[in-house]
């Protein structure tokens, strides 16, 4: 396999590249040097693999043919991509929300977890003539409200395979495709901003490879996946969701205590998140995708290059990145020079061009890495439909990756299973007058904990924005205090006779 060249070894990056290659140098028939192998050899016993970790997803063979990488093992090929990768690094936050850097080498942040990275990228290789492959980096804690919705659409559903699928939203959503999408959205906005609770409803931020985004731990899946980046747990809203989906009238403030306690469970289990594998049929990729930089900005060379001018020597985070976007779009938008004009029409003539399509990008991309401009900033936003991605029918797979020990795991299993029964045996003992009661009840009651949790959510914004105020004045007292220093004051003293 030519996911590492021995000149990249020989520049200080060992440990890391030897453990990446020597947990999935077996995924494609491709000959080794007997000096490299001997190297491998040789070191094996001094990666650190992680303990027990749960892994969908078997090891398999090359598929012969097609493309010459898959698409983590093209993004490796590229010199920047493995120097940020032997570079990583990880931030985390304390209970009070100041932020530190995590003590651990580059090579500690990636080897212990290469059974996930071996499984992964033998996934791409079993699907890669017939299925391009997102990443994207999930709160362990939507791990129970996933689940959950599985078994009670698998219930529903008796005929219906869920094998191989997650769903990751549980409301209806729209069926429109990836092209009429970026159409509206560019014509209307001058691009698109996941910012925007709307439009984050309808997409997925995803990665392109395993380590896409590396060194920019904003838009680095890996990074999503090492420590929780504060998303919001789901709420009574997601579980009210869960039981309008399924037609059922269960208690819902029970239900959403219940749930919360497998949530815990998961919470205290690891620290590590969810890895999931978004593995979207070639033939249907252009309807449900398509290619962007982040906040879900189409990647149009010219648009994006103005933006990145914008955002030049500051932090790559929503609170930044979020109001630059926006201003830029809106400046493309007003086209009240002809710079903006040109820049729009030519941003409209792409997307009426197709050329944020992901399949004919892919025939560069798998074969010809070297060539992509930005390849570690490319990602893709994936729509969430009803036809295709919440349709199991639909030749779409994921596949989730995780590190809760296996007893947890197994206890958990058990617990959530207790759970679903319980909710399915209450349903099947109630009279349709009984449920119809139920579900005025739930009605009533989500209509209290959503203003309580919007209440609480307004509370949270009130004090972030104090702080922010307070941290700015401070910060602009002591700017002035530079600017003017304070006059020396002079004492006149009569001497003592």
């Amino acid at each position: 396999m030519r996911i590492i060249k021995s000149g990249f070894l020989k520049r200080g990056y060992v440990g890391l590249c030897i453990a990446l290659l020597s947990f999935i140098s077996g995924i494609e028939s491709k000959q080794l040097s007997s000096g490299l192998t001997n190297l491998i050899e040789q070191t094996k016993s001094e990666v650190p693999v992680a303990p027990v970790s749960q892994v969908t997803g078997a090891t398999v063979q090359a598929a012969a043919g097609g493309d010459e990488y898959v698409q983590s093992e093209a993004h490796l090929q590229v010199n920047a991509v493995k120097e940020a990768l032997a570079k990583i690094s990880l931030h985390r936050k304390n209970e009070d929300g100041t932020v530190f850097e995590d003590s651990r080498t580059s090579n500690e942040l990636v080897t212990p977890y290469m059974n996930i990275v071996a499984a992964a990228i033998n996934k791409e290789v079993e699907l890669k003539d017939s299925h391009y492959v997102f990443y994207n980096g999930c709160g362990n804690e939507w791990r129970v409200s996933q689940d959950i919705y599985k078994q009670l659409y698998a219930y529903r559903n008796p005929l219906k395979s869920v094998k191989d699928f997650i769903f990751v939203r549980f409301t209806d959503s729209p069926s429109i495709n990836a092209q009429d999408f970026l159409q509206e959205n560019v014509t209307k906005w001058a691009g698109v901003n996941d910012n925007i609770q709307a439009v984050r409803d309808v997409l997925v931020s995803t990665n392109l490879a395993l380590f896409g985004g590396v060194g920019t731990e904003g838009e680095c899946t890996w990074n999503y996946f090492l420590t929780s980046k504060s998303h919001r747990y789901p709420t009574a809203t997601q579980y009210y969701a869960i039981l309008k989906s399924n037609d059922m009238s269960y208690d819902l403030e029970l239900f959403t205590k219940e749930a919360t306690v497998l949530v815990k469970d998961l919470l205290d289990a690891s620290p590590e998140q969810m890895l999931i594998q978004y593995c979207i049929p070639q033939d249907k990729v252009d309807q449900t995708a398509y290619l962007s930089w982040i906040l879900g900005v189409p990647y149009e060379r010219k648009s994006v290059a103005l933006m990145e001018k914008w955002m030049e020597g500051k932090e790559r985070f929503g609170g930044i990145t979020g109001p630059i976007v926006k201003k830029v779009m809106q400046k493309i938008k007003a086209a009240k020079t002809p710079e903006d004009q040109a820049m729009y029409e030519e941003l409209v003539a792409a997307v009426d061009r197709g050329d944020f399509g992901v399949r004919a990008f892919m025939q560069r991309y798998r074969n010809n890495p070297w060539t992509v401009k930005d390849i570690n900033e490319i990602q893709a936003r994936v729509l969430i439909t009803n036809d295709i991605v919440l349709n199991p029918a639909s030749g779409v797979k994921f596949f989730s990756y995780f590190t809760t020990p296996h007893d947890i795991q197994k206890k958990y299993l058990n617990n959530l299973g207790v759970l679903v029964k319980k909710m399915i045996d209450a349903e099947e003992g109630k009279t349709a007058e009984q449920k119809a009661a139920d579900i005025a009840k739930n009605e009533e009651t989500f209509a209290r904990l959503d203003a309580a949790e919007k209440a609480e959510r307004a509370k949270e914004k009130a004090e972030k924005e104090a702080k922010k105020a307070a941290a700015k004045a401070v910060q602009k007292a002591a700017a002035k205090a530079v600017e003017k220093p304070a006059k020396k004051i002079v004492h006149s003293f009569i001497p003592v006779q």
